[in-house]
């Protein structure tokens, strides 16, 4: 086992152990994704290191017996709440950003995620998709109630008529009734959802537009070709997923990736944030807009 992974899982089984309930050694293996040879191990390292692990009746917990902890205790434990107000935020997070995606995944790494929790989720995300499934079936107009957009940056009440799920309902399509538009509304940044007595009037204008490997909504009519080494496939893998499936190997590490995509901006911060790993092939309009991009940047010669 690297000792990166070690050290990282030890971290981890710190915060599980520092709650205020004992876990079993199944509980901390499954947790951990560990052997009971690694368990009894990790337990070594933390007496070793001055934790005072404590075990009855089967179950493990860490002890603070003196003041001297209180600190540390404090910063280790969180309560139910503050573990149910913490996912709430992982879960409302903006994975469309590397930096968005990276905190999120360190969040949920070393947060622990009681079952409570999860069932918390589970039953607010139920709820809000069984409230818009209903709207969807009935043909109603919904209030999607304090509604966190991440384009215009503000928290209001839209009024829209629910037509499609996608990702396993982690995102509705809906005709926008006050923009007077088709758009994308992700369940996790709604507070609220009602259902209005008021039936569809714009049926004819829903549209569920298709969406790229960088999550860009919008008719797939244009095509770019990347050329890059090792790293930018690995960085490009690791943000949008699905380039996988579109990505082939050539000789000495080089990877060509073909797609088409509905907007160039997200092809275009992956080659303008990786410049030196990255060589565009096509096509001619994204070629345009990358050297339109780059000469905005430019700075003005002084007089």
């Amino acid at each position: 086992m690297p000792a990166e992974t070690k050290s990282h899982r030890i971290l981890r089984f710190i915060l599980y152990l520092s709650n205020s309930n004992p876990k079993t050694r199944e509980e901390c293996c499954q947790f951990l994704e560990i052997k009971d040879s690694a368990f009894y191990n990790y337990c070594n390292v933390l007496r070793d290191t001055g934790f005072d692990l404590v075990q009855e009746e089967g179950k493990y917990r860490i002890d603070f017996p003196d003041e001297g902890h209180a600190v540390l205790r404090n910063i280790l434990h969180f309560s139910e709440e503050e573990n149910y107000l913490l996912v709430k935020i992982i879960d409302a997070l903006d994975t469309d950003s590397a930096s968005s995606a990276r905190l999120r995944n360190k969040l949920v790494s070393f947060l622990n995620r009681d079952k409570a929790v999860e069932e918390y989720l589970i039953r607010e995300k139920k709820e809000k998709a069984l409230t818009l499934g209903e709207a969807i079936r009935n043909r109603k107009q919904a209030l999607l109630r304090n509604y966190s957009s991440g384009n215009s940056q503000t928290v209001s009440d839209r009024l829209v008529e629910p037509f499609r799920f996608c990702d396993d309902f982690n995102l509705v399509w809906a005709f926008d009734t006050g923009l007077k538009e088709n758009r994308q509304f992700k369940t996790s940044r709604i507070a609220e959802v009602d259902v209005t007595s008021l039936p569809w009037e714009h049926q004819r204008q829903h549209r569920a537009m298709d969406t790229d490997i960088f999550r860009n909504t919008g008719a797939l009519d244009k095509e770019v070709v990347i050329e890059m080494d090792l790293r930018a496939r690995n960085l490009l893998i690791e943000e949008y997923p699905l380039s996988e499936k579109y990505l082939e190997e050539k000789p000495q590490h080089r990877y060509i990736l073909r797609v088409a995509v509905a907007k160039y901006e997200g092809p275009g911060r992956f080659c303008l944030g990786l410049s030196e790993d990255v060589e565009v092939r096509g096509d001619e309009g994204f070629g345009e807009y990358l050297k339109q991009k780059m000469n905005h940047k430019k700075p003005r010669k002084s007089s």
